[in-house]
């Protein structure tokens, strides 16, 4: 039986024009052997131009913080011509087809016009790049590939290209015009290369090959585009690397007809669909060895690589699942403890199958960080007996850990093998050396002039203490207490303005106008850690069953919030209204150590493999009602964690508070005599009894009848409760009644 010959193919144009006509413009010439289409005269694409390039590449770099194209200079020193321009070309190869948010325009046409410039053309003129290669060197780009391969692996990359160049130089003109005419063929011409570079490959078969090949060269991206529309065309073929180019061919192809249009495998309606939702984009991890083995982390930096002992565990492939992880644990590693075991499966499960390339890997030893980026997928050693992964150290010294933030020494203080510090990333990318020579842009319009963060409290104004008819004075003090301690209780009888002090003040240090940085809860008798902190609540699932779901509440949401990057110093505030009004032990558990100890990390109750930290700009501020409960019988473990502020009738900053407030808007000042004379009749053992001046700021106090309605129904009813039993209500109407306290003015 005659096999069907396989269709004529062409190099029809794919995602974009310009990146493909521009990259054909250098790659036609060279792989047809014809003089370089810099200037028409030098063949370039040769076995000894190639090799020579080669052998100053690796020669590595002689300064490993110095930008790339400085070492680069450096190295190509008195190369001849041909390797010098073929360098040019590789360099325009490489960056040309990476969208901006891999590399910016600014930099593609910086690298390549200096290493132009390296050329010796006296007694000519200097060589003047075609305007062919500009006019592809966009900035929208067509390769966004998240894994920051392109970023860290450039000098390998030039490698391999120059690989690629002495093997296809090597090639029969036969086996080129096959290549030419065919993408398979030149798959195979490419993947032919020595030291395979998957994602340099993949990107020149696009350049090459726009109609067939896609500008998706991670794997985990070609993974899961092929995954999430497999269905399309009737099931995947395979998971060789062949099979998933031809699948997502296929895929693009059907959607192409859907659309009536080339389609963008990153526009947003495509990438929503097969983007593994919730996918946090860059991770970081911190790795470890058992008992600290110098030995093995050495042989991390020589090799370049990070491993993961797995000595006992059965073969697992990359992507295995969390649930095959612990199956597998559990039966393989029964000799070890229950926590062991848990550390195990958390490590095989992040190494296999959460970890992605472009993530940043570091280790601790002696004091000293190392920080990398994960360049390769999971792999086992010859003896099975490991886990490895490619790495490329980003640093030769790496940095003292007591030189890091305070956020991220604690997380590099969990325990465990493997350990997700996704949290602290941001300021981890900040360690991470510049791989870019730093872009000059006279033309660039000035950025807009950030003011730098406050360090601590900024002091309070007058204005403000005015605007809440306070002294200045008090004010600061409290609000100096409250950075000191970072928890305090504003604690006094009622109506003395507790809780309106605390928003007031809370939302003045924030200087957030939002609110989104001052929260307020309320305690009750049945308020449990379960609402304060986090607790499981019923939760319907996608099949109509109930099921419980973890929940978090308000302490653990707005620590989340203060301890992102970028909010570090930036105040969050908590409010809680009537602290005594709930059992304070049974409300803050575990939470009452970190209360004391904020460079501390405790393990929850309910989520016991997660490490949790009260942030350093998280504040508390309490408030307490002393006529529901004496503080005296406060437990003595929050005594010790709070700070305790009486605000008091007869004590600034409440004292006199009132008859402010009457004077600033011109009313009448009788309201605040009498609040005088009714606390003066109050015996001073009693004085948590006191009454406060917010029950005569009210529009009512200023008439009349709406005095004695305060009077009769707010005032009256709490003398009474508190007397019950010591005095008749006639002896309560002649100390306390109204009219007997505005005879007593009339007669003073």
């Amino acid at each position: 039986m005659t096999p069907n010959p396989r269709t004529a193919m062409h190099r029809a144009l794919g995602v974009s024009k310009e990146i493909e006509d521009a990259a054909w413009f250098v790659l036609g010439p060279g792989l047809r052997g014809k003089p370089s289409a810099l200037d028409g005269n030098t063949l370039t694409w040769t076995a000894e131009a190639a090799a020579e390039l080669l052998e100053r590449l690796d020669r590595g770099t002689a300064d490993a913080k110095a930008p790339m194209m400085t070492n680069l200079r450096q190295n190509l020193e008195d190369a001849s011509r041909e390797a010098k321009q073929l360098a040019v070309e590789l360099l325009f190869l490489q960056s040309l087809p990476l969208a901006h948010e891999v590399k910016s325009l600014k930099v593609k046409r910086a690298r390549v016009a200096e290493a132009a410039s390296w050329l010796e053309t006296p007694p000519a003129a200097p060589l003047e790049l075609p305007e062919e290669l500009y006019k592809g060197m966009t900035d929208h780009g067509v390769i966004r590939d998240r894994t920051a391969e392109f970023n860290w692996t450039i000098w390998d990359h030039l490698k391999w290209l120059c690989r690629f160049v002495q093997h296809v130089d090597q090639q029969t003109p036969a086996a080129i015009a096959k290549a030419l005419k065919d993408p398979l063929n030149f798959h195979e011409l490419a993947a032919g290369t020595p030291g395979d570079q998957p994602a340099i490959r993949r990107s020149i078969e696009y350049l090459a090959w726009p109609s067939y090949f896609e500008p998706v060269v991670a794997d985990v991206e070609r993974q899961e585009i092929r995954d999430a529309f497999a269905s399309l065309v009737g099931g995947a073929k395979g998971d060789s690397d062949e099979d998933i180019t031809a699948d997502i061919h296929r895929i693009r192809l059907h959607l192409d007809e859907q659309a009536g249009q080339r389609i963008d495998w990153y526009a947003r309606q495509l990438v929503s669909q097969w983007r593994k939702v919730g996918d946090p984009g860059r991770r970081a991890w911190l790795l470890r060895t058992h008992s600290d083995n110098a030995e093995l982390l050495t042989a991390w930096q020589e090799e370049e690589k990070v491993t993961l002992d797995v000595e006992h565990l059965r073969h697992l492939d990359p992507g295995v699942t969390a649930g095959l992880v612990q199956h597998a644990v559990d039966e393989d590693y029964k000799h070890l403890g229950y926590v062991e075991r848990e550390d195990t499966k958390t490590a095989v499960f992040a190494f296999l199958t959460v970890m992605k390339p472009g993530d940043l890997v570091l280790f601790q030893h002696a004091g000293i960080v190392r920080l990398g980026v994960v360049l390769g997928e999971p792999e086992h050693n010859d003896d099975n007996r490991r886990l490895r992964r490619k790495v490329r150290w980003l640093d030769d010294d790496g940095h003292a850990t007591t030189d890091l933030p305070r956020h991220v020494q604690r997380q590099l203080a969990t325990s465990g093998i493997v350990v997700d510090v996704t949290k602290v990333v941001q300021a981890l990318q900040a360690l991470v050396p510049a791989e870019a020579e730093p872009e000059d842009d006279d033309d660039a319009e000035p950025a807009a002039v950030v003011p730098p963060v406050q360090e601590g409290f900024r002091p309070l104004s007058r204005d403000f203490a005015e605007s809440l008819h306070m002294d200045l004075e008090p004010l600061q003090e409290i609000a100096e207490l409250l950075e000191e301690n970072r928890q305090l209780v504003l604690y006094g009888p009622p109506g003395t303005g507790k809780t309106y002090l605390a928003k007031h003040l809370a939302a003045e240090l924030a200087q957030d106008s939002t609110d989104e940085r001052v929260k307020l809860v309320q305690f009750h008798p049945s308020y449990a850690y379960e609402d304060f902190f986090e607790g499981y609540r019923p939760d319907k699932t996608d099949e109509g069953q109930v099921a419980f779901k973890l929940v978090a509440g308000p302490l653990r949401r707005l620590a989340e919030e203060a301890a992102k990057p970028g909010n570090e110093k930036k105040p969050y505030f908590l409010i809680i209204d009537e602290m005594n009004r709930a059992n304070l032990a049974k409300v803050f558990g575990e939470l009452y150590f970190l209360l004391e100890y904020r460079d501390d990390r405790i393990y929850l109750q309910y989520s016991p493999n997660e490490p949790f930290t009260l942030p350093d700009n998280l504040y508390i501020i309490g408030t307490m009602n002393t006529a529901d409960r004496s503080i005296a019988m406060m437990d003595a473990a929050i005594r010790r964690r709070f700070a305790f502020i009486e605000l008091h009738p007869q004590t600034e900053p409440v004292q006199g508070s009132l008859l402010r407030f009457l004077q600033a808007r011109d009313l009448d000042t009788t309201p605040a005599l009498l609040l005088d004379a009714l606390n003066a009749a109050i015996d001073e053992w009693d004085r948590d009894l006191m009454i406060g001046p917010s029950y005569f700021m009210k529009t009512a106090a200023q008439t009349p009848k709406g005095l004695r309605r305060i009077w009769k129904y707010e005032l009256m009813p709490l003398l009474e409760e508190h007397y019950h039993g010591q005095l008749t209500r006639a002896q309560l109407e002649e100390r306390f009644g109204l009219e007997q306290l505005l005879g007593r003015l009339v007669t003073s």
